[in-house]
């Protein structure tokens, strides 16, 4: 007895093949395991696929042993009809060639005759709980309800954000980096129609100028033996979303191939013959100014006005403080989920540091800096002294600290043994975690008593990590032990 899935939670299953005995066993199989399962006599039925165009389907099984020469053009209709579904291929070993060069980038599975059915049908369930778990993942923490924002700031852009969910037109972010640009266009892709289809991202920043145009648009050419398929990535994002990120970096040929993409929803490959339609969204993210971009002569003016219809501008970390401890929060759960970690707490002061941190890198510096501390815990309590290596490493400590973190100033501005800071007008104008090399009367101090005070500061803004606190000084864990002992530093007590 086999567990029956719910209407919204069957994948559809296509099997394209002349052996009917074969489909018939297949087609019962999965039926009893709860998917949808649709039988294609390609020759006699239906010979140009028009159902394609009316089912729902995860995967395709396609069977080549009895086609003959229409193999070809079975193929290349499947590339024009279902370009993103994952294919399982039963063919003979000496038809193999047909594939190689065309195909093999899509096809999840291989199968040579004879082949025994309890595998087939083994592997075409694997292959559709793959896909379905996949998805499932992706979606888990992208969507606009999940985003963390308490202020009005971020929720104002969240709002507009849902303005364009069941839009066709493309839309523009803009932002600092790491404000999360990506996880706004993820979001939105995540909280419509087209959430169970690909989401794509494309950095066209870094990626190979000389290959963009064909990683973008593919290459196809399915006539004669040398028949080649590379698809591209709106190919790969039919049905779903494709996010371009830094897009003035292309040349003004690829952006006209994007702008006439916009314009008419067909992609031509170098063939103009091989035009393909495909429902793509797409999304543009930039750090930049593109409208300055435009007057740089280095991004379409036509583009441009095409994609600044729709536009969100999201606020650095820095300008919305109050989402601060809401995104500590959540990043923390996640990442002790995550990585196996006992759930930790973090304490007010804690929150209040992090609050008070200047974020050049946004909401990407806060995760990093959450992450590199759960991975490596210990407590399970969170105190602002556990955050401060991380944040001192970073050198951004803004100057003002709140009054709720007074406490930790010790850590930075270091005194002499004797607890003597020493005397300067200028004091306040001096930088935190300075140590110095003249005492209060004005005369040099003993190198070892600095030594001792690095020592000393290195050990408590890495917690007593012996490995880390010897790697930071430059000394080996023996050495650092030897001057421990040497300098009568009491561990325990720091």
């Amino acid at each position: 007895m086999h567990t029956k899935r719910s209407l919204d939670d069957r994948q559809g299953l296509l099997i394209i093949d002349q052996d009917d005995e074969q489909s018939n066993l297949i087609k019962e199989y999965m039926e009893s395991y709860g998917y949808d399962v649709f039988i294609i006599d390609v020759l006699s039925q239906c010979p140009d696929l028009l159902v394609l165009d009316k089912i729902k389907v995860d995967v395709i099984f396609l069977s080549l042993i009895n086609f003959g020469d229409d193999k070809g053009k079975v193929l290349q209709t499947i590339v024009e009809k279902m370009p993103i579904i994952p294919i399982i291929v039963q063919t003979k070993h000496d038809e193999l060639k047909i594939l190689i060069g065309s195909l093999q980038d899509r096809i999840a599975k291989f199968f040579f005759n004879p082949v025994s059915k309890e595998h087939l049908f083994y592997s075409i369930r694997s292959i559709l709980e793959r896909k379905k778990n996949s998805s499932a993942e992706e979606q888990k923490y992208f969507t606009l309800d999940s985003l963390i924002a308490v202020s009005p700031e971020m929720i104002q852009v969240i709002n507009l954000a849902r303005k364009s969910v069941y839009c066709t037109i493309p839309v523009m972010i803009e932002g600092e980096f790491g404000v999360g640009k990506k996880t706004l266009a993820h979001s939105i892709h995540a909280s419509g129609s087209r959430a169970s289809f690909p989401f794509v991202v494309v950095n066209c920043g870094i990626s190979d100028q000389d290959k963009i145009e064909k990683d973008l648009f593919g290459k196809v050419d399915l006539q004669g033996e040398n028949s080649t398929c590379f698809l591209g990535k709106f190919v790969e994002a039919n049905g779903g979303t494709i996010l371009l990120e830094e897009p003035s970096a292309l040349s003004l040929k690829v952006q006209s191939k994007i702008l006439n993409f916009i314009e008419t929803g067909k992609i031509e490959f170098d063939d103009s013959r091989n035009a393909l339609k495909l429902d793509v969204r797409l999304i543009f993210a930039t750090e930049k100014n593109l409208f300055q971009e435009v007057n740089n002569q280095v991004f379409s003016k036509d583009l441009y006005y095409k994609i600044s219809i729709f536009s969100c501008k999201i606020p650095t970390l820095r300008s919305r403080k109050d989402d601060i401890p809401w995104l500590a929060r959540f990043f923390l759960k996640r990442f002790c989920l995550e990585n196996n970690v006992q759930q930790i707490n973090l304490s007010e002061k804690a929150l209040s540091m992090l609050t008070h941190y200047k974020w050049t890198d946004n909401v990407q510096e806060l995760e990093n800096i959450i992450l590199r501390f759960v991975v490596g815990i210990k407590d399970s309590y969170i105190t602002e002294d556990c955050f401060t290596p991380l944040l001192f490493e970073a050198g951004n400590q803004e100057k003002e600290i709140n009054s709720n973190t007074s406490e930790i100033s010790d850590i930075y501005c270091m005194q002499d043994e004797n607890n003597n800071i020493p005397q300067s007008s200028n004091y306040l104008s001096i930088p935190k975690g300075t140590i110095f090399s003249i005492d209060k009367y004005g005369e040099i101090r003993r190198l070892s008593d600095i030594e001792k005070e690095m020592i000393r500061l290195a050990m408590k803004l890495y917690r007593e990590q012996m490995s880390e606190v010897a790697r930071r000084l430059g000394i080996g864990r023996s050495t650092l032990y030897r001057k421990i002992k040497e300098y009568n530093i009491e561990v325990d007590s720091l």
